[in-house]
């Protein structure tokens, strides 16, 4: 399990962004695109931080379940993880940042979030066949 969890932590490096689906109980997906995913010490866990949209947030409050595509299309290589969310901290608000366009874009993030995730479990992820074999626990 530490071999696969480090060869994925240092593919995770060289890749600029990573996707983030959710969905809420109405089995309504939502994607949402971040950077700098970090693996935690403990190699249980994954953090990141955004300015996600509400709809992320409002899927994460109903669904804790998470999946997080890391992929680089030039080598067509990556890995899925599915995960569960165990906290979501706000570490950053746009609060009166531009009070002209919070009115006009309600809808724009005010707050920037770090979500901490649960692996459950990872996969290979490609564009060509291959297998959704679970990579850590079987």
């Amino acid at each position: 399990m530490e071999n696969i969890l480090s060869r994925i932590k240092d593919f995770s490096k060289k890749v600029e962004l990573f996707y983030v689906a959710t969905s809420n109980q109405k089995k309504e997906v939502h994607l949402a695109v971040a950077q700098d995913l970090t693996f935690l010490p403990d190699n249980e866990h994954v953090a990141f931080k955004s300015w996600f949209c509400k709809k992320t947030i409002e899927n994460i409050l109903e669904n804790p379940n998470i999946s997080i595509a890391i992929y680089d299309a030039k080598t067509d290589t990556g890995y899925q993880i599915v995960g569960r969310t165990v906290s979501k901290n706000v570490v950053a608000v746009l609060d009166g940042y531009s009070p002209r366009l919070e009115k006009i874009e309600k809808e724009y993030p005010q707050e920037e979030y770090q979500l901490k995730i649960k692996i459950i479990n990872i996969m290979d992820l490609h564009r060509v066949t291959h297998s959704d074999k679970y990579l850590l626990y079987n």
